[in-house]
Formats: C-alpha cells, structure tokens, sequence
C-alpha cells in the first residue's frame, strides 16, 4: 500500500528500513525487555496479482488490491509471509492486523467523518449484543493467519478503526472479532480524539471484554504545542481495572518530540500504586530534578528561584496541563486563518484566564533567570552551563506564549485582506509578520526547533547512492535531494506543488507545521509577505483581494521551497536567557489584565 505522494518511494529505502528494523531496532527493544510488534498478513497485495492469479475477489484501490480473507488464496499469501517475516526478524508473537478483511480498503480511508459527535449509549443497557457472522468469520482466518505460522500469536488491533462507530450493527461487527480469537489473544490499542476512550462505546462494553490498552493519541503531524490533561492520565489505568479488561496503557502519537512531561508522566503510570495526589507539587520536584537543582542548597536567592520555577510548573499543571486540546495545531504560526478563538476572548485582545496562567508561568520562569543573573550562585552556574533541559523549557513555554498570541495576529491580518477600502492592513500585516520573526528569533535559541537538523537527516538517507529516487516534480534525481524535498514537502504542503501550478493541492496542508527556525522565516513569513504584497496591491487599485492571485503566489512560493537545498543551521542562534527576556519584555502589556489573577491554590 503507498500513496505515491512525492514518491514512490524507492526500494533503496524500503531495504534500508528492512535492515534498520532487523538489525537494530528490533535486537535494541529485546535486549531492554521490550515487545516487538511485527506486521501481520492484511490482505493488501499489488493489483496486478489478481490477473495473474484470475481472482476476481480482490478488489482495487490505486495500484494496491486488498484481499478478502475468506479467500483461499489469502491464506496462502499469509503463510509464505509470515513464514519469510519470523525468518528475518524472529518473534515475540505480537503481531499488528488493522484491516477489515473483508476485500474492501485500509479503514482508514473508508472513515467518512471520524470528528463527528459519538453517543456511547445508543444500545440498550440490558441489550446482549452477538456478533456478525460474516465478520467472526473473516475474524476467525485472520487470526488464523497468524497461529498457523506462530501458534503463540497475539493479534494486535488499532481501534482507530472503530472511531466514529455507534450503531448496534458496528457493535455486532466488532464484537465478531473479539469472539474470532481465543480469550487474552486479540489486544485492542484503544485510541480516541477526546481521550475517553472507544471502550466507553457500546453502553461501556469494554470491547467486549477483550484486553485493551489505552493510548494518549494527543498528536498528529508531530505539530508543537504545549498540551495534555494529566488529570486523565493520573486516573489510568487505576480507576479502572476492576471494572473493565483494561490491560494498559501507552501512547500512539504521530510524534513525540514535544512536551516531555506528558510523555513521562504517561509512560511511568503502570510502574505507580495509584493516582498522584498533587499534581502540581508533581511536576514542580520534577523541575528540580529535571534541571538538576535538587540538591542544591537552600540559600536564600535559591529558595527565590526555585520558588520561581516551582510555581510555573504549578501554573502549567492548572492551564495547559489540565486541558487535551485538539490534536493539531491552530496557532497562527502556520495558519493564517486558525480555527476557533484559541486562548483569546471573542475580541481578539483579552486573554483567557488559561492562558494568563500559561502567561504567568513563562514570567515566573523569566524572573528566575533574572534573579539568578545577578547572583553569582551554583544555581546560576547550573541553568547556564548548557543545561539543555531548562533551555528547552524556557524556550518552549515563550513559543507557546508568542504562538497563542499569533493566532489573533492572524486573524486580524486575514480580515483585512478580506476588506475593501481602508482598513489596517499594513498595521495587521506587519505586526504579524513581526511577531512570526520573533518566534523564529526566540526558537532559533534551542537544538529541539531548528530546521536544520531535519533536513540533513532526511539528505543521508540518500548519502549510498542507489540511483532509485524518482518523482515526477524531480525527475530522476540525487537521492539525498529527493529526501529532503520530502522532508520539506511533509512540515509545509504535504502533498508536492509541481511547478507553475495555479494553486498548492489540496489536502492537509500545513498538518505536519512546526514551529522551527529558519521554517518560520523562509516559509511562513514569506507566504505572509506575500499576502501582504498582494493585498496592498489590490487595495490600492481600489479593487477586493485577487485571491486566484495569491492562490498562485501560495504555489510558486510553495514549490520553490520545498524544491531547494539551502542549508540551515544545525546550531543553536543567539542566546536563550537574553531573547527570552526580550520577548517577555515586548509581550508584557498584551497580558496587563492577567496582572490580578491569583496564584494560590495552584493544583
């Protein structure tokens, strides 16, 4: 199965990550203990087999035919491919199966609309739901797909399959799955938007009682943003494991390079007896300990600052730590027009009391840096000897600060575009784009948001040249250039813009954004100036936003991007204390009405 965007992807690359998987990763895992999942038989095969084989059951989606798994033939794909797999990787008798098997596509692309609203209680609570008996059967031959070749198997199943399912008829469906496998055998990854979990469908069926583990899903795209209730993760799975077939829990991000306290505090919950009584206390020792302050001693300009430090913790446990935000990013960072208020009242100006909180922790951490400035302490020498933890944190609660700030920005900017006549469209447009400069000034200060990096990790994969990497936008092309034109392609448009294209394609655009220096720079502002360029233009004529214009502009810019090479630093810019407090002292006013708000009983 491949979705050929900027590809296809050359089988170079499919053997290094053949090699990668089985000669690293997979002995790594083992040697800590840890279960390797391999993939399991889904039925999904090269369309040309179903004429080579006259097996008309087999049905097309683009160059990829899915098998249904009442087909003999399925069966015998299966077994020469699991065969061929534990050759190669060995097991631990974990095996991943997230199709329907049933001939038709990948779940994942038959999901109409997985947003919309789920009532858990359609079905009658005293309603004995059965199964389907198409589905226990197509259930019942692919797991036996598995314990043929590995009578030991486990089949894994991503529930993301089941997102959006509420209708007695879906729970007979899966409830013919879970009766297909013997009891313990079919583990269910439990993976919902709001973060309650799929096991509260179905009147709170638990899956039927199968074992399921529940999972963080908390982001796609690997987009930045601080976020993540860690109330919720403080219930599971303690709360829950004598009325449900709870089994664990875990995380399934699409990216995990951002907010480490969430990730830690996720992944150290099944190693608890149960529930942390003051989360905020929580996570302000593990500031201490994170930035190696905890066994400094308690003069008094240290008890200052870690009183500082302690209470941003406090405050972020309180705002951004006691919410799940959507899974993406809507800032204005790279998005012109976000979705939804964000952190700001309707009127754009006056900030929630969420965001005061996050306002107030950033200055509490800006304050402790001050204080310890001008003493010359072991705390001082502590934060500034390249104590890359404290450097990312500071760095990263100023982005959210200034990026929750852009959302506004942004669409203050938009709106005067969209007008006719004078308006503040220079005073909007320029602020916007100020600001955007600043974020790219601030993260510029830390390795976890520079550009660079990214793109010179994607260029060696292509450092053995195989002469393999082709893509109708390239052509035939140096191998290392072809992977850092997807590496470019994937943070921006994700899928290409060819040249002199009218407009960028459709899809989700800016779904992998990322708020990264030198990315805000030459990607995000310039599209911005170019608004601005193009709107001043129209305006001036006396006429309304040519917006096929900049449609057009959008897709030059967007193609010229992600088609070059430049180099970006690979080393931190600047210093994170010094623009910190630059930044901290620009914004201030924006937050005056946060001035009152009490900080006690911080949770």
């Amino acid at each position: 199965y491949g979705s050929n965007i900027a590809g296809p992807l050359p089988k170079s690359w499919m053997a290094d990550q053949f090699s990668m998987q089985r000669d690293f990763i997979l002995p790594r895992l083992r040697d800590l203990g840890i279960v390797g999942q391999l993939p399991g038989f889904q039925g999904n095969v090269p369309i040309q087999i179903r004429d080579i084989l006259n097996d008309q059951n087999i049905t097309q989606e683009g160059a990829t035919g899915w098998m249904d798994a009442l087909d003999p033939i399925f069966g015998q794909i299966a077994d020469k491919y699991m065969q061929k797999l534990l050759n190669a990787f060995g097991t631990d008798h974990w095996y991943q199966l997230d199709g329907y098997f049933n001939g038709g596509t990948a779940p994942w692309m038959m999901m109409k609309d997985p947003h919309h609203n789920i009532d858990y209680h359609d079905n009658d609570e005293n309603t004995i739901v059965s199964h389907k008996e198409d589905w226990f059967q197509r259930g019942t031959k692919a797991f036996e797909s598995l314990n043929r070749t590995d009578p030991k198997a486990v089949w894994s199943f991503q529930g993301f399959a089941f997102i959006g399912w509420d209708s007695p008829d879906q729970a007979e469906a899966v409830k013919g799955f879970v009766d297909a496998v013997p009891k313990d055998r079919f583990v269910i990854l439990d993976m919902s938007y709001s973060g309650l979990g799929e096991w509260t469908k179905f009147n709170n069926a638990s899956f039927f009682e199968a074992p399921f583990v529940w999972t963080a899903l908390h982001n796609f795209g690997g987009t930045d943003g601080i976020k993540g209730d860690i109330r919720r993760l403080n219930h599971f799975p303690h709360e829950f494991l004598s009325s449900t077939s709870i089994a664990g829990i875990g995380g399934t991000p699409e990216g995990i390079n951002q907010n480490p306290a969430y990730y830690e505090f996720l992944f150290e919950s099944t190693f608890r007896d149960g529930p942390v009584e003051d989360l905020g206390e929580y996570l302000a020792q593990r500031s201490m300990k994170r930035y190696g302050l905890a066994g400094v001693k308690n003069d008094d300009n240290a008890l200052i600052i870690k009183y500082h430090l302690s209470q941003t913790w406090k405050l972020l446990m309180r705002s951004l730590y006691s919410n799940d935000f959507s899974t993406q990013d809507y800032t204005g960072i790279a998005h012109l027009n976000p979705g939804g208020d964000g952190l700001f009242e309707k009127d754009r100006y006056t900030p929630k009391g969420l965001l005061c909180d996050t306002f107030l922790a950033w200055e509490h951490m800006v304050q402790a840096i001050q204080k310890a400035s001008l003493e010359a302490s072991d705390i001082y020498t502590i934060l500034t000897n390249n104590n890359e933890p404290f450097r990312y944190d500071l760095v990263n609660l100023g982005r959210e600060v200034l990026a929750q700030l852009s959302a506004p920005a942004a669409k203050n900017f938009t709106d005067a575009t969209k007008q006719v006549g004078p308006n503040g469209i220079v005073e909007s447009g320029s602020f916007y784009i100020d600001l955007l400069q600043d974020v790219d000034d601030l993260v510029g200060t830390d390795q976890g948001f520079l550009l660079g990096p990214w793109l010179e990790l994607a260029r060696k994969w292509g450092a053995n040249e195989t002469n393999d990497c082709f893509t109708e936008i390239l052509g035939h092309s140096n191998c290392a250039d072809f992977y850092e034109f997807n590496a470019r392609s994937q943070i921006t448009t994700w899928n290409p813009t060819p040249k002199d294209s009218k407009s960028v394609p459709g899809g989700p655009i800016d779904y992998a954004a990322k708020h990264w220096n030198g990315l805000i720079k030459d990607y995000y502002i310039r599209r911005a100036a170019d608004l601005l360029g193009r709107a001043i233009e129209d305006k001036t004529a006396g006429q309304p936003l040519n917006q096929t214009a900049v449609d057009e502009l959008f897709a030059n810019h967007a193609y010229h991007w992600t088609t070059a090479t430049n180099k970006y630093p690979t080393i931190v810019q600047g210093d994170a204390f010094e623009i910190s407090i630059k930044m901290y002292e620009k914004y201030r006013h924006w937050f005056a009405t946060c001035a009152g708000r009490s900080e006690t009983k911080i949770a």
